[in-house]
This record gives structure tokens, sequence and C-alpha cells, in this order.
């Protein structure tokens, strides 16, 4: 797998998730942040998250997120974010001595599509619950490996999957934005 450097010493994942352009939302399904000033000496001018391998609508996030669905997420969101606050300052330190609120959640941002994930052990058992609906399923008609089951949903739902979380955690950022900035400025 290709890296790409965004800030000094972070790497990120190329391709993937990272599908690169801007972070901060602007209405649609499109999820986009700023680049910070010390990626643009690297070449880069804009980070974009869009789960492009799949149909997720910003409304459909937007209803969970009503309905409460999203609680856990959220949860883990604030835990990430306090967990990762002195890296991410690190990090908008070097765009800014004093940086503005949109500096430190477009760092956030960045730092999170670095990551990958905001729990990964969390995400791993959802993705094990929904591996075990899966070889449930297709076992009712007829009876197939487990092994051979889990393969075939990793190939085909993976990414997909991954990225719907990732942009379920931006749109929870961009809703969010005061709990996050009082939790970094904690």
């Amino acid at each position: 797998m290709a890296k790409f450097p965004i800030f000094g010493r972070h790497t990120c994942p190329g391709g993937g998730m990272v599908d690169t352009g801007d972070l901060k939302s602007l209405g649609g399904n499109l999820v986009r942040v700023q680049v910070p000033p010390r990626a643009l000496t690297l070449g880069m001018t804009m980070i974009e998250f869009y789960p492009n391998s799949i149909y997720y609508p910003r409304e459909a996030v937007e209803e969970k997120l009503a309905k409460g669905e999203l609680e856990r997420t959220e949860k883990h969101l604030m835990g990430w974010t306090e967990r990762h606050r002195g890296e991410i300052w690190d990090c908008a330190r070097d765009d800014s001595e004093n940086p503005s609120d949109e500096v430190l959640l477009d760092n956030l941002r960045a730092l999170l599509l670095c990551k990958g994930s905001l729990q990964p052990a969390a995400e791993m058992g959802d993705m094990i619950r929904e591996i075990t609906k899966e070889v449930w399923y297709r076992n009712e008609d007829a009876p197939e490996a487990p092994d051979q089951v889990a393969a075939e949903w990793r190939a085909k739902y993976l990414t997909k999957w991954r990225e719907a979380r990732m942009f379920e955690a931006f749109i929870l950022i961009e809703k969010r934005t005061e709990q996050l900035l009082k939790i970094l400025k904690g």
C-alpha cells in the first residue's frame, strides 16, 4: 500500500478511504476539509472524503443521528478526540501558533483520515456481527463454509462498510462542533 505524508511525521494510506480534495461539508453527500498549510508545501491541495463506492446519502446519516442511532459512534468520536488531542494540536500548531477553531477541526478530520478508525476494536466487533449475519442468511438455503462467506463479505463489502463509518464520523464532526472544540481546548 502506497503511503504519502500529510504532516511532517504522519502518513496516510494512499487510496482506500482517502479520496483527496478538501473537508468542510458542502451539503449533499460530500464532506470536505481544508488541508493544513503544511500539506500544501508537500504538493497537496485539499482532502475530500466521499463514500464513492456506495450510495449513502447525507440525509440517511442525519436521520440516523436524529433517531439516536449514532450515539455509540458519537461516544467513540468524543473519546478519540480526547485521546488524540495532543497530536491534533501538534499538527494545528504546524499551521499556526494560535490555531483557529476551523484549523483545529480540519486537523482533527485529517488525522482521523490518517488513522482510519475511531475505535478499531469496536469496529472489528461490529464487522464480525455483520459477517455472522451474512453467514446465517446464506446458510438458510444451502450450507456454505463460514470462512468462505467471510472472505467473500470482506472482498465485496469491507471498503464500502469502512467508508460509510468514516462518512458518519465526518457528519458527526459537523454536527457536534461545539462539543469537539470544548474537548480540544479543555
